[in-house]
């Protein structure tokens, strides 16, 4: 009976010693394993740390001045309609750049050699005053610079591939946003607009101004058009006289029409508030994002503009800002919707309600050209245009509008 016992009490202590080695192996395996773990998170963390510390030494090692050359003329402008020939930091940081170390200037004999410059920029609308550059730099950057839609470009852009490493233009999916406005909500300060999809605020139902009713009630005429450009591709001077056939009186200054009124004149301005209901913004062609200074001359008074153009809008100002051409079948449906507005003042004052949320701020695309090129990650990051041409060109404009007139 003792040895029985005994043989228990051995079989006992031999499973709990058993179980006790089982325990330590699992725990070593697990520790093991919690250790591979934890040093995989350690190369991680190691890399990220190794990666901030060579950025910071590279921003902190290459705090050189960027110099930008302006290659060739804008149209006739040898200095790009800037004050000066060469314009330093006091430039940028007068302009409230957030990069302010670069040197922009229209004289070529400024650095060296044009191989010098980090950024050579070409104005593309019109055919160059000169050769091109002889010797390439592989850490400079060409730019192509455009204001003037693809069907106002009469360089050819017939160029070997690879020749431009950036776009500077109107468009919103250029590497440097060359535009006239942006839109600033007033609330926060962040810039709205010009963007792929804006984040706007409502407001447009509930809007009312007792005080602005009254004021646009002395309005006396209903359309005004300030355009010198004839004949332009998108057909507008045909709807204007859509318009006007359609009884909807319309007043045209400059070479298309019969009245003058100089540019910069004060009165010119005065009329747009107390005159005139709408401003007839309609661009030269109907092309994707082409915006031009016509809308925000606009916006800048108590005067409704009313577009046309190939741009979705919606991306440069709020909905209930302007009134859209095209999204009317007919001139004569757009000429109604416009009485109808003169005749009610109090939904006519809508269209201002997004002058207590945000305001128009000026642009300066060499503010962003400076800040890109101190950019580590532009800089790191090797880019071409195999096909400026076709980027330039296909699917960005079209001859036909949505409106019949």
């Amino acid at each position: 009976m003792v040895a029985l016992l005994d043989r228990k009490m051995q079989l006992k202590h031999a499973l709990l010693f058993g179980a006790v080695v089982l325990l330590c192996c699992l725990y070593l395996v697990y520790d093991k394993c919690l250790l591979a773990t934890i040093n995989s998170y350690q190369v991680l963390d190691d890399h990220n740390r190794a990666r901030a510390a060579r950025i910071e030494q590279e921003v902190g090692g290459d705090r050189r001045t960027r110099y930008i050359l302006l290659y060739t003329s804008f149209f006739s402008e040898r200095w790009w309609g800037l004050l000066a020939e060469t314009l330093g930091p006091d430039y940028f940081a007068y302009k409230h750049c957030p990069a302010t170390d670069c040197v922009l200037t229209s004289n070529r004999q400024l650095l060296r050699a044009v191989a010098d410059y980090d950024a050579v920029v070409f104005h593309v609308a019109t055919g160059w005053d000169g050769p091109l550059p002889a010797v390439r730099s592989p850490h400079q950057l060409y730019v192509a610079a455009l204001m003037e839609s693809p069907a106002h470009t009469k360089h050819s852009l017939a160029l070997d591939g690879s020749y431009f490493n950036w776009t500077m233009t109107y468009r919103l999916d250029s590497d440097v946003l060359f535009n006239y406005r942006n839109v600033v909500d007033l609330e926060s300060g962040e810039v709205i607009s010009p963007a792929v999809r804006p984040s706007w605020r409502n407001g447009f139902g509930e809007y009312g101004n007792a005080s602005l009713v009254e004021l646009v009630q002395r309005k006396r005429k209903a359309a005004a058009q300030f355009v010198s450009h004839c004949g332009a591709l998108s057909g507008r001077d045909r709807l204007v006289q859509a318009l006007q056939s359609a009884g909807l009186e319309v007043d045209v200054y400059g070479r298309c029409g019969t009245l003058n009124c100089p540019r910069g004149k004060p009165e010119c301005s005065q009329m747009l508030d107390t005159v005139y209901w709408f401003y007839l913004s309609f661009e030269n062609s109907l092309c994707v994002d082409y915006v031009t200074e016509k809308l925000y001359n606009a916006l800048e008074h108590h005067i409704v503009p009313v577009v046309f153009g190939g741009a979705d809008y919606n991306r440069f100002m709020p909905p209930g800002s302007y009134i859209d051409a095209q999204a009317y079948r007919t001139a004569g449906e757009l000429a109604e919707h416009l009485r109808y507005l003169m005749d009610n003042p109090a939904e006519y004052v809508r269209y201002f309600w997004w002058k207590q949320h945000y305001a128009l701020e000026d642009t300066n695309q060499y503010c962003d050209l400076c800040q890109r090129l101190h950019s580590v990650s532009a800089r790191e990051r090797v880019q071409y245009y195999r096909d400026i041409k076709a980027w330039w060109y296909d699917d960005a404009c079209t001859a036909r509008s949505k409106i019949e007139f």
